[in-house]
């Protein structure tokens, strides 16, 4: 497998548009607002003045001659994306996009066209700069992780032979391994595990009463090096997500925690919704859809979930019990952002920040929006 990663795509695609922006000090100013511009990402060069994440641009430009600050363009960025995913479909049909300028792509059963998986994955960093510019760093591994491990060490291509992956592996850092959950680091940090080596001696017995047991042979697997999952087609549709509901037993449409769901939905996702259509079955079997206008995807989720319930329970007219729910969403790399934000809205997001901040804090515990409190207190005052 070849993990390929663009380090700064999105500082690469602002000096493609302006020439006067390469080999400068970027940043881009943080989407979240506040009453304090801050930083949100920095390029290299950024970084090595001193500058970091969550500093307040005023302060930055007074500290670093020659630093120019971004507007965040997601919808952009989101499109340089499918750039990438159409380019690397010219040389497997195997492969995963995850975050932004990183694949991980299968390279067995192309050396019939492209040589041996080394020159293949020398061969595509080639085409990639010369195609779009984009300067990239490759791990080449049977094992996954090996392969993302080996793509951030710094060089532009790194080759792990097989059978060296429980070496290669063993001095990573343990917070580095992706999709980890918080409270799993926090446990391993308590023990003094800090490198995947410590993990990797770890009998399977034991490592299933630090971890969920279904997810121990997984997690072992992965820090051994000897994960080979089986990457989807390149061609299925990016960034889209389909969430079904059961309702046993059926119940009226006035019943059905709706907001509560979407919301749960839309925090355990770090995208925002581009589109978000839901659509909903009764008992005898009839269908009804509802698509969210686009100024209703520009609220905060604490918003946006209530106005999906509103909808939802003023077209749900028939007096008839529901069955099942559907929710589909596109998803974007960052918020949709209105040219005049109102003052309620702004205070909303500033919410979600902190929400979002008390989830990370407290991962064990269910962080719940003030109206979800009032309106299971009203419901256990009116239960007999």
């Amino acid at each position: 497998m070849l993990a390929m990663w663009v380090p700064e795509l999105p500082f690469q695609l602002a000096a493609q548009r302006d020439d006067a922006l390469r080999n400068r000090p970027l940043a881009f100013l943080s989407p979240h607002g506040g009453r304090l511009a801050t930083l949100w990402l920095l390029n290299a060069r950024a970084r090595a003045e001193g500058l970091r994440a969550g500093d307040p641009m005023d302060r930055a430009l007074q500290q670093v001659r020659g630093l120019r600050v971004l507007d965040p363009t997601p919808q952009t960025w989101w499109e340089a994306q499918g750039a990438f995913r159409d380019f690397l479909q010219q040389w497997t049909p195997q492969g995963l996009l995850s975050r932004m300028g990183e694949a991980l792509l299968e390279l067995q059963g192309t050396q019939r066209l492209y040589g041996a998986p080394q020159d293949a994955a020398r061969r595509i960093q080639r085409e990639l700069r010369s195609a779009h510019g984009w300067s990239s760093q490759g791990g080449l591994s049977f094992s996954a992780t090996a392969a993302s491990f080996a793509s951030r060490v710094g060089e532009p291509f790194v080759d792990v032979h097989e059978g060296s992956e429980l070496t290669f592996l063993a001095p990573q850092p343990i917070h580095r391994l992706p999709e980890l959950p918080p409270r799993w680091l926090w446990r391993f940090r308590r023990l003094g595990l800090r490198q995947l080596g410590d993990v990797q001696l770890i009998p399977l017995e034991i490592l299933t009463q630090l971890v969920h047991p279904d997810e121990a042979p997984r997690l072992r697997a992965k820090v051994r090096g000897e994960d080979h999952p089986r990457l989807p087609l390149l061609t299925e549709p990016q960034g889209r997500s389909v969430h079904r509901w059961r309702l046993e037993p059926s119940c009226l449409p006035e019943e059905v925690p709706l907001a509560r769901w979407v919301l749960k939905l839309l925090w355990e996702e770090v995208r925002s919704p581009r589109t978000l259509a839901l659509q909903w079955w009764d008992v005898d079997g009839e269908s009804h859809r509802w698509v969210a206008p686009g100024d209703a995807l520009l609220d905060p989720p604490l918003t946006f979930a209530r106005a999906i319930e509103g909808a939802f329970r003023a077209g749900a007219t028939r007096r008839i019990l529901v069955h099942r729910l559907e929710v589909r969403i596109r998803w974007g790399l960052g918020q949709a952002m209105g040219l005049f934000p109102a003052e309620g809205r702004q205070r909303l997001v500033r919410l979600e920040s902190a929400l979002a901040r008390l989830r990370r804090r407290f991962p064990d515990s269910e962080v719940r929006p003030g109206w979800l409190v009032a309106e299971q207190s009203i419901a256990y005052r009116a239960a007999p």
